[in-house]
């Protein structure tokens, strides 16, 4: 590693800096935000014996820290966090009693615990209720300031942080995909699908400013007044997604879309019903279609996205073995045993399986339905339309995430945006003015006399 590297520890003590000085809020937007969006998790700096600690991970460390050990930061206990502490403590489980090299297994327990768990308690502690807005805006904004580099790399095939790591004597572990005839873009996130995923959680959040600028334009401010005016962050964010080429995020954005239609209806119990009958309906259909289309094994004439829905139904089957030799601790992440030919494991849970076995699964799976049953119950008793239409959002976000998982592994900063949703769904709060089913714009038959 180059010694330039060293400018990734930078954000830091600017994070540092922030924190000192009881600004948290800055840490969070003007460094971590920056730092997780637009450098990639490999643009990073090596403490020696240690796994490449990425700038947003630098950033994180004292803001997580501050706000873990602050006296009063934490808001009333709830059952996530006894389920985050459990995961992580079944984390440290595997890594250190099941690695082949302890030594190993110790620095990757002390990477993904920073990232997993500083992230939690960061959504958890920080963003509600007076940082919901300034945070949605940060995170739609860093996107879009994307667009340049995304749009050169679906051109020109090639990646802008791929070619600027070698500056710094980084050696990405991947390469630009091409896919009938153009770039799957990535953009800083180290993969075309997890780039989706991000994207399609992107427009989730952009969907609440286009619901206050319909509602309340003066809030968002001159700039995302006219970025809303015109549309632009949905059309560029739903372009992008696009431009990656991966089916998971498409899919699980359409999911996000529909969950995000239901606040719309003035019967919300209704209209999420029908949802929800839609997703049962558009499952079926998807598995069943799913099926037909990886049966076409050993065709000559199928291709590469056949083919590697073939090798993700395949990876399921294959790795049984090895999931029952695991038992409930796995072997660690680094250690357990590959199949002959499928090196890449190319879901989330399946791998969660292998390295941290049943217990770490199923926590995991607790997680996703704790997190799930907090912004049901938020989006079915707020008051605030503002509130509402959020907690709806976060829905489909989780959603998209937990869909998604099914294609990809849980890498880059997709984690720290995982564990940043789960501690924000447990700390979304009623703000905004109350509303009345009369003074909203709501699908629906009226009845007028003449």
């Amino acid at each position: 590693m180059s010694l330039l590297a060293v400018i990734f520890l930078i954000p830091f003590f600017l994070s540092l800096f922030y924190v000192i000085k009881g600004r948290s809020d800055l840490a969070f937007l003007n460094v971590y935000l920056p730092c997780a969006l637009l450098l990639p998790a490999y643009y990073g700096y090596r403490i020696p014996h240690f796994p490449l600690a990425s700038a947003a991970v630098w950033a994180l460390l004292p803001l997580g820290a501050s706000l873990l050990f602050s006296p009063g930061s934490w808001p009333s206990l709830r059952r996530m966090d006894l389920w985050v502490v459990l995961f992580m403590l079944s984390l440290a489980a595997s890594e250190l009693l099941r690695e082949k090299s302890t030594k190993d297994g110790l620095a990757l327990f002390v990477d993904m615990f920073v990232q997993m768990f500083f992230a939690y308690v960061v959504g958890r502690c920080l963003i509600e209720p007076d940082l919901r807005l300034a945070t949605t805006k940060r995170i739609v904004l860093l996107f879009l300031c994307l667009t340049p580099a995304i749009l050169f790399e679906y051109r020109m095939g090639q990646n802008p942080w791929i070619v600027g790591a070698r500056a710094f004597g980084i050696e990405p572990h991947w390469f630009v995909q091409i896919r009938s005839g153009h770039a799957r873009v990535a953009a800083s996130f180290g993969g075309s699908i997890l780039a989706g995923i991000l994207f399609a959680i992107a427009l989730c959040l952009d969907c609440t400013l286009a619901d206050m600028y319909r509602l309340d334009k003066r809030r968002l401010g001159t700039l995302f007044y006219n970025l809303e005016r015109y549309h632009v962050p949905a059309a560029l964010l739903a372009l992008f997604i696009f431009l990656t080429g991966s089916r998971g995020p498409l899919i699980s954005a359409a999911i996000g879309y529909l969950i995000l239609q239901i606040p719309r209806f003035r019967n919300i119990r209704l209209a999420a019903a029908i949802v929800l009958l839609i997703l049962g309906a558009g499952g079926l259909i998807l598995t069943s279609y799913f099926n037909r289309y990886t049966s076409a094994e050993g065709n000559i004439n199928m291709n590469e996205e056949q083919a590697s829905a073939i090798y993700r139904r395949e990876l399921v089957k294959n790795y049984q073995p090895v999931l029952k030799q695991g038992g409930w601790l796995g072997w660690g992440a680094l250690s357990f045993p590959r199949v002959e030919g499928q090196l890449s494991i190319d879901n989330e849970y399946l791998l969660l399986q292998l390295s941290q076995g049943r217990l770490g699964l199923y926590l995991f799976l607790l997680m996703a339905a704790e997190s799930l049953a907090m912004v049901t119950a938020r989006a079915f008793t707020f008051r605030s339309h503002e509130s509402q239409v959020f907690a709806f959002a976060l829905m489909g976000a989780l959603l998209i995430l937990y869909t998604s998982l099914y294609t990809v592994y849980l890498g880059e900063i997709v984690v720290q945006m995982c564990f940043l949703l789960l501690g924000w769904s447990q700390s979304l709060q009623d703000i905004g003015p109350k509303s009345t089913d009369d003074s909203l714009p709501r699908h629906g038959f009226k009845r007028v006399f003449v």
